[in-house]
């Protein structure tokens, strides 16, 4: 059965994300899908070997479409081996603000999902992703103008979404004689 790759998008960047995750997933361990979330037929959950589901971050939240998706469907989720990532933007945010941000977003988007998977995920990507400036919310293009050093561009380190890929393949084949790969030991992701 394939693994699912499910995401959330608004400009692209958390889309193209899903494609490299399914395309590191797949050259180790076939076959993979990855869907829209509005492009799923959630009556098919069940023919999946695993399912991760990603989204854009905005508001400190993951997209509407990606909540309500995994409230709707929460038990075909944990029925499954589940892994989710998050793309944000805090390495748009002034360099004194990233690390606070990003740490912030991260627990209140583990928190909401958690809560209502029941603590079932077995393992979390958070990545950077990418910001035009018209693409940025007027409120950030503000706050940026405001306390300075704010920036624009692609933050994407394709190496780490590689690596968290990666990691995912290695809890789905199981550990390696030596290693304890167990819930939650997948925790890629954002800068240094």
């Amino acid at each position: 059965m394939p693994i699912l790759i499910l995401y959330a998008s608004t400009h692209g960047s958390t889309a193209e994300i899903a494609e490299r995750i399914s395309s590191r997933i797949a050259s180790q361990l076939p076959p993979t899908e990855v869907h829209a979330l509005n492009d799923i037929d959630t009556s098919s959950l069940s023919n999946y070997t695993a399912i991760i589901l990603g989204s854009a971050i905005h508001g400190a939240a993951w997209l509407p479409e990606a909540s309500n998706f995994l409230t709707a469907n929460k038990n075909a989720l944990n029925a499954k081996p589940f892994f989710m990532f998050s793309v944000g933007a805090p390495e748009t945010m002034p360099k004194w603000l990233r690390g606070r941000w990003a740490r912030s977003e991260k627990r209140r988007i583990r928190e909401r999902v958690e809560g209502v998977l029941g603590g079932k995920v077995k393992g979390e990507g958070f990545f950077s992703g990418k910001l035009d400036k018209g693409d940025a919310p007027g409120w950030l293009r503000c706050c940026c103008g405001l306390v300075g050093g704010g920036r624009y561009g692609d933050f994407r380190k394709w190496d780490a979404i590689e690596a968290w890929a990666d990691e995912v393949v290695g809890i789905l084949k199981g550990p390696v004689e030596g290693e304890g790969a167990g819930e939650g030991e997948s925790q890629r992701g954002l800068t240094e």
